[in-house]
Order: structure tokens, then C-alpha cells, then sequence
């Protein structure tokens, strides 16, 4: 151990390049009209108006890089939950923009006001932009290669779920031309793409909520392979997170050693035996392509048994994919702010520095860390994303 832990960890979280792979402030801006400019208070219990990724706890956990998730909500979760239904008399005009429109228009929407968000970002004490656009992998690395002291945290577009595509696959290439990394196939529901699997934690299914249940033998639709196949050739990485098993290997299969491949914030199977979770054979496919399996934040998929405080489950799933697939294709996907509850030892962005500590402690090199906090998802970004102009 060094002479000065305390000043080791702080110094190799800092020269690390931090990438969140899938977190989702776009939704408390869409949804709630949140500044990413304020300072938000973070509860440890699940809150679905807390933020955990403003910009000002973004700095504070020295986020280099943040793919930001884009969740057009699906029209299909009014019929999963009554209650859902009462948002059309709590806030009408909310409403009616999320779910009486095409999800082209939502999604579109949500990307616009997440770029609003962004040139605005300026520190009221500094004056410098917090946050800045990347639309592109040269633009990626011009923020990167700025001085540390003025350098803004590079944002990333990336779209949860196909059924932004509106069932058309030009739309694939609307959003790509928006700047947009990666798509995520599917979600919580059938998308005319990629079936999912089921999603909710038993502790939303109450009064008859989120019971629906999933078919985990379905595959990939027509339309779907389609949409793989164009996400090849456009240079949009795709990310198999939330599809069914079936589907997940048809993914592989039809990409081949292609392009890379990535699982933006899931678990381990073989320590929490769910369905969302990959499977060893999975991690090694995905290592394979040269991808990223990311760990997700949220006990529930982590752990078999869910308690508060997940940290340790955290770190023991880095170690299982690490052991399976490699220490170059892993990352971190916390999936912040996406409706769900973080550890509480963890709960979020300005705490990103407790896994730095916890890797240390476990005797993970320096090499290793900066590996799994950032320089494993650059390299995928740099191979897989489109160099576009």
C-alpha cells in the first residue's frame, strides 16, 4: 500500500478519465423541468424527483464523460399502472407531450432540451462552461485534450429503446446524424424491434402495478435485424441491455467481430440469477467483439438478496466480469436519475470516488482502475462510433 492512501486514491480518481456509460438527467429536465445548473440534494431512498447528475455533482465526482441517456416514457406504462394514468390530471400538459406524440417528436424534444441544458452550463462563480457537446469522436477528444482546470464535462447522446424509431428505420439515421453513440434495442415494452425483458423490481409491484409479465423466448423482429445490421454500417454502437436472452444472441451472431458491442448497466448472472443479467458466455461474446459490459448501480439486478448498501456488490461484479471477459472490457453504467435507487453508499454522481477507493483497497493497479473508469469505453467509442464531421 502507499506511504499516503488517502492522497493515492484522490490523485488516481482524478487522472483517470471518469465515463458514466448510461445515466439519465435528460429525464428529471424532460420531465421536471430540472436545471442541471442547481445544486440538488440527493435522497437515499428512491425519489423520482431527486437528481443525482447535475452538473455541479458531476464535477465533484470528476466526471470526464457522460453518455446521456435519452427515455422517450412509453406509452404502454399507462396500461402496466392506473396510477400512471393520473399524471393526465396532475400535469395535462406534461401529459400530452410525453404521450399523446409520435415518440420521433418526444425523443427529439428530449434531446433538444438536454443540449439547452448543456449551453447553459455556465458556473455562476467561474464563468467557464460546466458541460459541452460531443457529437462526434474528433469533438470527443478536442474537450478531452483541453487543460484540466477549464475542461467541461463532454456529453454524449445515446437513445434507451428502439421505439424512438417509431417503427422506421430512416429515423436510424435522423438520430445518428443528431450525434447520437449508441441505441439501446429495447426497454420495458414490445418496440416492433427488440422484445424485453421483464423490468420492474418487485417493490413497484404494488396495488396491481408492473405485474405484466414478459416472453423471454422471443427473438428479434424482422425490423429489428434490420436495424442492427444499419447500425453496423452507420457506425452506431449498440447496446443489447434489457433485450431477451434470445434476442441478445441474435445480436451477437449477426454482428459477428464486426463492431464492437455493449451492455450499458447490467449484472452479473451468475451472482444474481435474473434474466437481465448476462450470462459468462455472454461476457465473453462481448469481450469478443472488443465491447464494454458496464455494471449497473441499482441493488435490485446486482444483488440476489437486495439490502441498501451496494458498494460491495458493486465491486464484486467488476471481479466477475473481469474474471470472464478481461480487464479490458469492463466499465461503469450507474444509471442514475433513470427512476431507479442507487446504494446508499453510492447514491450519487459526487460519490463516484467511493469505487476508486474500494478498487484500491482491493489491490486493483492504477492501470486497472483507469481502465474500468474510462479508457476501456474510449477505446470502443473511438472504434465503433462513426467519425462523423
Amino acid at each position: 500500500m502507499p506511504d499516503n492512501p488517502i492522497q493515492e486514491w484522490k490523485r488516481i480518481h482524478k487522472e483517470a478519465t471518469i465515463v458514466d456509460v448510461h445515466a439519465h438527467p435528460s429525464l428529471k429536465v424532460s420531465l421536471f423541468n430540472r436545471m442541471l445548473t442547481r445544486r440538488f440534494r440527493a435522497t437515499r431512498s428512491w425519489n423520482p424527483f431527486s437528481v443525482r447528475t447535475d452538473f455541479h455533482k458531476l464535477k465533484k465526482g470528476e466526471v470526464d464523460v457522460l453518455w446521456s441517456t435519452v427515455y422517450a416514457p412509453e406509452k404502454e406504462i399507462q396500461k402496466e399502472c392506473c396510477w400512471v394514468k393520473l399524471i393526465r390530471f396532475i400535469m395535462p400538459c406534461k401529459y400530452k407531450k410525453v404521450f399523446r406524440r409520435p415518440y420521433l417528436d418526444v425523443t427529439n424534444e428530449m434531446l433538444d432540451q438536454m443540449e439547452k441544458q448543456v449551453a447553459n452550463s455556465k458556473d455562476k462563480k467561474t464563468g467557464k462552461l460546466m458541460a459541452k457537446m460531443a457529437y462526434s469522436v474528433r469533438e470527443l477528444d478536442e474537450i478531452l485534450a483541453m487543460d484540466d482546470k477549464d475542461r467541461p464535462i463532454a456529453v454524449i447522446h445515446n437513445i434507451e429503446g428502439a421505439h424512438s424509431l417509431d417503427k422506421k428505420l430512416d429515423n436510424l439515421q435522423h438520430y445518428f446524424d443528431r450525434g447520437v453513440a449508441y441505441l439501446s434495442l429495447a426497454h420495458f415494452n414490445k418496440n416492433g424491434v427488440a422484445p424485453p425483458c421483464f423490468p420492474y423490481p418487485e417493490s413497484l409491484q404494488i396495488c396491481g402495478c408492473f405485474k405484466g409479465d414478459r416472453d423471454l423466448t422471443l427473438e428479434l423482429t424482422d425490423l429489428g435485424k434490420q436495424v442492427v445490421e444499419k447500425m453496423v454500417d452507420l457506425g452506431m454502437i449498440i447496446d443489447i441491455t434489457h433485450c431477451t436472452p434470445p434476442a441478445r444472441k441474435q445480436v451477437y451472431d449477426i454482428v459477428g467481430n464486426r463492431m464492437p458491442v455493449i451492455a450499458s448497466h447490467v449484472g452479473a448472472y451468475e451472482i444474481n440469477p435474473s434474466a437481465y443479467n448476462l450470462k459468462d458466455w455472454e461476457i465473453k461474446k462481448i469481450a469478443d467483439t472488443g465491447g464494454v459490459v458496464a455494471v449497473i448501480f441499482m441493488n435490485y439486478w446486482l444483488m440476489p438478496h437486495e439490502t441498501k448498501r451496494g458498494l460491495n456488490y458493486i465491486a464484486r461484479t467488476l471481479d466477475h466480469f473481469i474474471n470472464i471477459g478481461g480487464i479490458d472490457h469492463v466499465a461503469v453504467g450507474t444509471d442514475y436519475d433513470g427512476f431507479n435507487d442507487p446504494p446508499d453508499d453510492i447514491k450519487d454522481a459526487s460519490q463516484l470516488h467511493k469505487l476508486t477507493q474500494r478498487l484500491l483497497a482491493e489491490e486493483y493497479s492504477e492501470e486497472m482502475i483507469k481502465k474500468i473508469w474510462g479508457d476501456n469505453v474510449l477505446r470502443v467509442i473511438r472504434e465503433a462510433w462513426g467519425k462523423k464531421v
